[in-house]
């Protein structure tokens, strides 16, 4: 436990996140898919190579719960789960494909680790939302595609969200300022909530981001959540 000893040694209380991406995203990138080129040549390898496919599959969950494993031995205070290419499989594909390795892995992980907060973003596949939130993962995080009004029925109180905050909201030539930070990061909260809630991106930044509106959004976050809490 180096890192957390070091940490606490320099008085340093910032959680560290553990990560990795999912078994299907992984078979994805391996047979030569991109989400700019070759979109389809996953869902045709499930086709054409279903029992392959799973074989790999299953090799890759091994790997993941290793890897994320180690990650925790090694400092790290919770682990994010990335399905990162879920937009580029079908539900019923990621259902029978896809949703068995999360489950295994969430199992896994938990039973190794059950104070290790546990999280999964199955980014362009919000169909798989409640059924994740029924899994052992603490927190679903939801992309940019997700409907605010309806996310907390989705998990129905079993796990936590995050996201779903635009980035382009922090782009300055989009014409944002801090003022229309502060008001889109109100209505985050306002929708979502500011309890078991971690205010997040629906989307990665992109690197046109305004750093100074970055430091808006959070500071934002941390005020008007705390406020929120407070008056409840």
């Amino acid at each position: 436990k180096l890192i957390r000893s070091q940490m606490k040694e320099e008085g340093i209380s910032i959680p560290l996140i553990g990560f990795s991406a999912a078994p299907w995203t992984l078979l994805f990138y391996m047979v030569g898919g991109s989400s700019k080129k070759n979109q389809h040549i996953g869902m045709e390898w499930l086709h054409s190579h279903p029992e392959e496919s799973k074989d790999l599959l299953d090799r890759l969950t091994t790997i993941v719960i290793e890897y994320m494993a180690e990650q925790v031995e090694s400092g790290a205070h919770m682990l994010q789960l990335f399905e990162a290419m879920g937009m580029m499989i079908e539900e019923n594909e990621f259902n029978e494909f896809a949703m068995p390795c999360l489950e295994k892995i969430a199992s896994e992980l938990k039973s190794r680790y059950p104070d290790v907060p546990l999280m999964v973003f199955s980014r362009g596949a919000s169909f798989a939302n409640e059924a994740l939130s029924k899994l052992e993962y603490d927190v679903v995080t939801i992309d940019g595609s997700v409907d605010r009004s309806t996310a907390r029925d989705v998990v129905g109180g079993r796990s936590g969200l995050q996201g779903n905050y635009d980035p382009r909201e922090l782009i300055v030539e989009n014409g944002k300022t801090a003022e229309t930070v502060k008001e889109s990061a109100k209505e985050l909260l306002g929708a979502l909530g500011p309890q078991r809630l971690i205010a997040n991106l629906g989307e990665g930044l992109g690197g046109k981001e305004s750093p100074e509106l970055v430091n808006v959004f959070v500071n934002t976050i941390h005020e008007e959540s705390e406020k929120m809490i407070n008056e409840a």
